[in-house]
């Protein structure tokens, strides 16, 4: 395990690759675009959380150790899975996971969202309030968060399922009002760990299939 920070910072390989990521320490997690203004950094400090900017875009994350699971899935340029419409590239991500879900999960109706992100302006600011290509719902409500990150040779997926979405945590650590959507979104419970097993497995079978 290593910090939120230094795993984002690792260079993106040039080979198909399926990565559990673990963290050392809590981190509240910017876009690539966004500003430090939006966290309030005595109470991350107080609390004991990092606050770092990876380097794919997107909304802040806020991860804890247990609480969520993080993959990121590797797709090298000439690969079968790669897409260079940076939307549609994701779809095929979104489907793994939905196939993954409904089978750990089963219970509600899955879906992949295949349209551009849904909302705008503060909705944006949190990952979670917010829906984007290749991310998955379950009964509308937004169960998988997908971060993209390209260079000229390869293409790195960011997934993200949390156990719970703690909207009081959320409210400590973010200046301002929490967005809307973020109290839609939902977590799998007790699920988290059959889903590790099952979604790594499905996602590792997808790219060797495609080779």
């Amino acid at each position: 395990m290593t910090s939120a920070g230094e795993l984002h910072a690792r260079p993106i390989s040039t080979a198909a690759a399926v990565e559990v990521l673990r963290i050392d320490r809590s981190a509240v997690v910017l876009g690539s675009t966004q500003s430090f203004d939006l966290v309030d950094a005595e109470r991350a400090a107080e609390l004991g959380f990092d606050v770092v900017r990876r380097r794919s875009g997107g909304g802040v994350v806020i991860l804890q150790q247990y609480d969520h699971l993080w993959v990121d899935v590797t797709v090298p340029r000439g690969h079968r899975l790669w897409h260079d419409d940076v939307e549609r590239a994701t779809w095929w991500l979104g489907e793994v996971w939905c196939d993954a879900l409904t089978e750990t999960i089963g219970a509600g109706v899955w879906a992949v969202h295949r349209d551009r992100l849904t909302s705008r302006g503060t909705e944006r600011s949190v990952c979670f309030a917010a829906l984007g290509p290749g991310e998955v719902t379950r009964d509308t409500r937004k169960v998988v968060g997908i971060a993209q990150r390209r260079t000229k040779d390869a293409a790195r997926f960011q997934c993200t399922v949390y156990r719970e979405i703690d909207l009081a945590l959320h409210a400590q650590l973010l200046r301002g009002s929490l967005p809307d959507g973020l109290s839609k979104a939902t977590g799998v419970g007790d699920n988290l760990e059959p889903l590790q097993v099952q979604v790594v497995t499905a996602l590792t079978a997808a790219l060797a299939r495609a080779t």
